[in-house]
């Protein structure tokens, strides 16, 4: 599990495997506890590093977080399939 501290402002990185700089990719960052995310629940990657999506997390982020544990999750539009991942677990503290 990848521990962040609450103040900290920083891109979460999450590899896609055959993702590329054109394909749209969607990530969402849930309670743990919550079962999938909900449309409201997804953002877009902000930048793709290789094969890596980043979303900005934390204070002045795309997604700030309060303390806890959440479910890192990664959508990949890939026409026709759209595949919905799980990518792990995250803890802010």
């Amino acid at each position: 599990m990848l521990s962040i501290p609450s103040t900290s402002k920083e891109y979460l990185h999450i590899p896609v495997t055959g993702g590329t700089l054109s394909t749209p990719v969607d990530i969402a960052v849930i309670a743990a506890t919550a079962e999938e995310p909900t449309s409201g629940d997804w953002k877009p990657a902000d930048v793709w590093d290789g094969a890596v999506a980043k979303l900005l997390i934390g204070p002045g982020g795309t997604v700030p977080l309060a303390d806890g544990v959440y479910r890192v999750w990664v959508r990949v539009t890939a026409t026709p399939e759209i595949p919905v991942l799980r990518s792990g677990l995250l803890e802010i503290t």
